[in-house]
């Protein structure tokens, strides 16, 4: 009997269930394809062909730019050969006015005037040239 009396001085309680929802567990990023894919089942065909048709723009736009940094790279080679074949003749030119400028040096009065006029005439040439050089490059 003292088993019957422990038992019976227990309180009684109401258990309530409660229902526990599990927690969401996130998907890979993998299956992500096939969300956009059933996305796309709900768009209408207006909406297909307008996707489709700007899926064509953005894959023309992406080509056109891509010619264009060609077409800017061969313009760039194309300047810089001429921009060094140009410095390469001032700097021949430099060299041979340099020169002249030294015989000018050497020679007597008499050959001086002489000299001086040809060392003139090449200098208003080249520093002519230089400035429609700098000109054109800038």
């Amino acid at each position: 009997m003292p088993a019957k009396l422990k038992a019976a001085a227990k309180p009684k309680t109401v258990a309530k269930k409660i229902s526990v929802k599990p927690k969401a567990v996130a998907k890979p990023k993998a299956k992500a394809k096939s969300a956009t894919k059933k996305g796309a089942a709900y768009l209408t065909k207006e909406q297909v062909k307008a996707r489709k048709a700007l899926e064509k723009q953005v894959k023309n736009i992406a080509r056109d730019i891509n010619k264009a940094e060609r077409e800017a790279k061969k313009a760039l080679r194309s300047t810089e050969t001429r921009y060094k074949n140009m410095l390469g003749q001032l700097k021949a030119d430099r060299k041979k006015l340099e020169k002249r400028l030294k015989a000018l040096k050497v020679q007597g009065a008499g050959a001086f005037d002489e000299l001086k006029g040809g060392i003139e005439g090449a200098y208003k040439e080249l520093s002519e040239a230089v400035v429609k050089a700098y000109g054109h490059f800038r």
